[in-house]
């Protein structure tokens, strides 16, 4: 196909920073998430499969908005237990994102990561983490050292090394991710409890009691703190079967009860503009 005189191919303009994901898409996300949250894969899958074949039909494969519709596509896949599957197509994603955007763009890092995510939820940590990591290096250099993106990176390394016993590793990724929060986005956001609960988690895997418990104190809310407490206090000198005391076991109930952990996916298509400073705005 011959391009008209100043014009770019998708591959150069995406990579001089001119592509963004279109409306269209962004809309067919919230639609085919809506969807999946109900459970109405028939529905959902249907919905990917033919906007992915219609896209592939008037831009080509390697284009970008195909490897957003194959990373969506993905992630319902995911969702369904159909791993085989969504590692395929973000694997194609991957390519197509790095073939058009660079080996260096956000969405590349967001690729990486969903993928890491995917292993670490089949239980392949070591094939994850190198990922995660990659990821981690990317958004580094492109959105620099603070950035809440790579907080966010950092707790899902140290999910991934928490669960192969690389400890000492986990503690230095939470710490740092726990910093970034704290000073670009201050102590009241909840970023700052989902991270200050990994690492209380990790600190009782260690034995480590005390520095957990002095964490859940700081993330619960007054009242489930009080009944935490409450519980706990009752036997407090005796330790249970695991040999977690009580009342840091009872934190640690109030804590998962209150939705706190858990491997961070994008939570929107894996493209963000590189001058955001806001977490969550991964689109």
């Amino acid at each position: 196909m011959s391009l008209s005189p100043g014009s770019q191919s998708p591959s150069v303009a995406a990579q001089q920073g001119g592509y963004e994901i279109p409306a269209r898409l962004r809309t067919l996300h919230n639609l085919v998430i809506q969807y999946a949250s109900q459970g109405r894969y028939e529905v959902a899958v249907p919905l990917c499969k033919q906007a992915l074949e219609d896209l592939e039909k008037s831009s080509g494969h390697s284009h970008p908005d195909v490897a957003t519709m194959l990373n969506i596509l993905a992630l319902v896949y995911r969702d369904q237990n159909k791993y085989k599957e969504a590692t395929d197509l973000l694997n194609d994603a991957l390519d197509i994102r790095e073939q058009t955007l660079g080996g260096e763009h956000p969405a590349v890092a967001a690729t990486l990561n969903n993928l890491a995510v995917l292993y670490g939820k089949r239980g392949k940590y070591t094939e994850a983490e190198p990922l995660c990591k990659r990821a981690l290096e990317i958004r580094e250099k492109v959105l620099g050292t603070n950035h809440p993106d790579v907080a966010k990176q950092l707790n899902n390394l140290a999910l991934l090394c928490q669960n192969q016993g690389k400890f000492e590793e986990v503690e230095q990724y939470y710490q740092r991710a726990l910093h970034i929060y704290q000073t670009r986005l201050g102590p009241d956001d909840p970023n700052v409890a989902k991270t200050k609960n990994n690492l209380a988690n990790a600190y009782l895997k260690q034995g480590k009691y005390q520095q957990a418990e002095e964490l859940y104190k700081e993330i619960l809310s007054s009242h489930d703190l009080e009944l935490a407490t409450r519980r706990g206090d009752e036997t407090r000198t005796r330790a249970g079967r695991d040999g977690q005391p009580d009342l840091v076991r009872a934190l640690m109930g109030a804590a998962l009860g209150a939705g706190l952990g858990g491997l961070l996916v994008e939570p929107l298509l894996g493209l963000q503009k590189v001058h955001s400073s806001i977490p969550g705005n991964s689109s």
